[in-house]
């Protein structure tokens, strides 16, 4: 599996919740911390935990941009320039044309922009991908990748996208990186209580294939 031709230049990497990147493409971040790039989450994901008796939405809206600060610094990207969009985490799709308007600016800027892919399974994600494609077109180069794909879809599924995957190249020190990167979600790898309404959100076998597995991307 070959890596992706990388253009140069300026970065974007979009997120749909603060952590998406890091799980899916933290390693990659890690070794390009000196590159010029810059961050773009679209929601706080404050919706994260919708029953839990020990933090509200608020709280966790709170928390999360803040894990990705520290989250990043662990990549060695000290001081991100991070955009916090603030749409409604679980209900992007409601907002795609101010989305696409809002994100419009970066993509023009960028030499580069990573973004989920738009099957990923969530509905944020997938939102975000699609426009993401559209305001690429095929002037600015993008780079998709999958997060939850990896743990909700079957080998068969795969047939329609694996040949289209690119692994990213990721040194053993920016591997690293992302392992402690990753636990500094804390409201996401770790559960917030005993209760079950506070299970922690990112389930076993995706931090697994988070910690573990190469970076892919479809480009």
């Amino acid at each position: 599996m070959t890596p992706p031709p990388d253009p140069g230049g300026r970065v974007v990497v979009m997120s749909a919740h603060p952590d998406d990147e890091v799980l899916a493409v933290g390693g990659w971040i890690a070794s390009q911390a000196d590159r010029d790039m810059a961050f773009v989450t679209v929601t706080d994901g404050e919706a994260s935990h919708p029953e839990s008796p020990t933090m509200t939405p608020r709280e966790l809206g709170q928390r999360r941009p803040r894990e990705l600060v520290a989250a990043l610094g662990l990549l060695g990207v000290h001081e991100p320039d991070i955009c916090r969009l603030g749409f409604p985490d679980g209900e992007v799709a409601k907002h795609r044309g101010e989305l696409a308007a809002a994100l419009e600016p970066f993509v023009r800027g960028a030499d580069l922009v990573l973004a989920p892919f738009e099957a990923d399974g969530h509905p944020d994600h997938d939102v975000l991908g699609e426009v993401a494609i559209e305001l690429c077109g095929t002037h600015t180069t993008l780079w998709r990748f999958p997060i939850w794909t990896w743990v909700w879809t079957t080998p068969e599924d795969g047939q329609h996208w694996l040949p289209r995957a690119r692994r990213l190249e990721c040194q053993a020190a920016s591997r690293g990186r992302k392992r402690r990167a990753v636990r500094a979600f804390t409201t996401q790898v770790r559960a917030l209580s005993a209760d079950p309404r506070d299970a922690a959100v990112v389930t076993e076998g995706l931090l697994d294939h988070a910690l573990l597995a190469p970076e892919v991307v479809l480009a």
